[in-house]
């Protein structure tokens, strides 16, 4: 399993780390019927995102309200 490192910064100035868990990638391929490798648009990363910022109720939003907050998302190195 590829667990990724995530760094989401909302448009406020927040930002949330997020380490991807197992469940948040079995949801992230049962949704896009994909493997996890195959993760390759900004949709991808942002459900995936989204799906590690839930597990830690960091929000309460829906997918489609919370995009609208998010600014970037980047994938950091583990060891920084």
């Amino acid at each position: 399993m590829n667990q990724l490192n995530l760094r989401i910064e909302l448009s406020d100035g927040t930002v949330i780390e997020v380490l991807s868990s197992a469940g948040d990638i079995v949801k992230w391929e049962a949704h896009f019927n994909l493997g996890i490798d195959k993760l390759e648009k900004v949709t991808h990363l942002l459900y995936l995102s989204w799906l590690g910022v839930v597990r830690l109720k960091k929000t309460a939003e829906t997918f489609d309200d919370w995009i609208e907050l998010v600014a970037k998302v980047d994938v950091t190195d583990p060891k920084d």
